[in-house]
This record gives C-alpha cells, sequence and structure tokens, in this order.
C-alpha cells in the first residue's frame, strides 16, 4: 500500500512547511492525485486519517482534487482522454501515444487557522 508512504511524505512537507513557533494549526492540506497515478484515493484518505494523530495534521482535511488524464496521438494528432494505460487513440486506433498529464500528485496548499489569543478579565 503505497497511499501510506504517500501520506507519510504529505506529513513531511506539511512539518517542514509549518513554521516553528506558529500559533495556529493546519486545518486542510489541498492536492491534486493524477487519474493515471496509480493513486486508490480512498487509501490514501484512510492513510493520511490514521498517521495524522498527533501530529501538525491532526485537525486538517486531506482535500484531493483528481486531474484527468489526457493523451495526444503522434500519429494523428488527436487529443483524447485517457483513464487508464494502454487505450488506443480513437481517432486512428494507434497505440504509442503521448501522455500529456495524469501522472501528478502535487501538494498545492495548507490552508492554516490561527489561534484566537486568551482574553484576559
Amino acid at each position: 500500500m503505497h497511499e501510506l508512504s504517500i501520506a507519510h511524505s504529505i506529513l513531511s512537507i506539511a512539518e517542514r512547511s509549518f513554521p516553528a513557533g506558529t500559533k495556529g494549526y493546519i486545518t486542510g492540506v489541498n492536492i491534486q492525485v493524477g487519474e493515471l497515478s496509480s493513486i486508490d484515493t480512498e487509501a490514501l484518505l484512510f492513510a493520511f486519517s490514521a498517521i495524522r494523530s498527533g501530529t501538525v495534521l491532526e485537525r486538517a482535511e486531506l482535500r484531493i482534487e483528481t486531474i484527468p488524464g489526457e493523451a495526444r496521438c503522434p500519429e494523428c494528432g488527436t487529443v483524447f482522454h485517457m483513464d487508464s494505460f494502454g487505450k488506443a487513440c480513437p481517432q486512428c486506433q494507434g497505440y504509442l501515444v503521448n501522455i500529456l498529464q495524469g501522472k501528478e500528485l502535487k501538494i498545492l496548499s495548507l490552508s492554516v487557522e490561527e489561534e484566537e489569543p486568551a482574553l484576559h478579565a
């Protein structure tokens, strides 16, 4: 289950990105996952929730945006949606295609909420 190692990498990046001494907490992690990346997003959500306890991500929600797979056929120039590897060009049925997008895994941003200062009576 490589989703667990991906969740650990997200945690590591969040820990390095969250400045020491910050009065607040991370409320969200926004990522993009390509449709052709072989990442099971449900497994990634499960792994993320399993490792976040006691970390800077304890209150964080993992928000996943899926990037659709897209390919271009070098034979006829057709650009088409590719939801899995080994898919032929719908125009000429060629299998030698160039993948344009869909293999990504990117952390876009962290959402941080500042803690309210305590009121003194």
